[in-house]
């Protein structure tokens, strides 16, 4: 079973098990309560994502534990310096309950990547499995969305662009599993479209 396999790589799966004429189900990926979009960011400057994040530090002072849960996408340099520059923009206010002290469990946001601290990963992964965390926003790289299932998602957001659909697809559909109205929105600059961007899939440039 997969949610992301092209028919190219559904022949190759067939092939490679040796199956003969298999019957095969296969489902629309779309979904009514989804809605995707796309805007450009700036590509310099030390502000470069103060426009991105400015309308969510706003949002989750005022929200708090209303805030819709939302995992915004990046490398691993823009999930640091989102991070950072959540850190800074909160102040106390990144805390709940507001007289909460400052522990990384009572903080409304956190970042997910492969270099952070395997306790902390772990930590957060339980504590959202279970309910019980106070997390609102999560700045992640692809390392978040392996293996992970939650239906409480409201929204996705990419700063930058994946390098391909099924990569996109399986970072993007982690919001709306509940079947509640939820949205993916990509961020890109010109440089994240480029074909200095050898990589990049031209479905994805385009």
């Amino acid at each position: 079973m997969t949610a992301t396999a092209t028919r190219k790589a559904c022949r190759e799966i067939i092939e490679s098990l040796g199956m003969f004429n298999p019957a095969e189900v296969i489902g629309n990926p779309d979904r009514p309560n989804f809605y995707f979009s796309a805007s450009t960011r700036p590509d310099r400057g030390e502000d470069k994502y103060r426009t991105i994040l400015e309308p969510f530090v706003q949002s989750l002072k005022q929200e708090r534990e209303n805030f819709p849960f939302t995992v915004i996408f990046g490398n691993l340099e823009t999930v640091s310096s989102c991070y950072n520059f959540f850190s800074h923009s909160m102040g106390n206010d990144q805390y709940t309950p507001k007289d909460a002290l400052p522990k990384a469990e009572n903080r409304l946001f956190t970042q997910f990547h492969a270099q952070y601290p395997l306790k902390e990963k772990e930590r957060i992964i339980d504590g959202l499995i279970r309910g019980t965390s106070k997390l609102r926003l999560v700045f992640a790289t692809v390392a978040f969305s392996v293996g992970l299932d939650l239906d409480f998602i409201r929204q996705v957001i990419h700063i930058g662009v994946p390098y391909k659909m099924e990569e996109y697809f399986q970072e993007a559909r982690r919001a709306g599993r509940d079947g509640l109205p939820s949205k993916a929105h990509v961020f890109y600059n010109a440089y994240d479209i480029s074909k200095a961007r050898k990589q990049l899939s031209p479905i994805m440039r385009k």
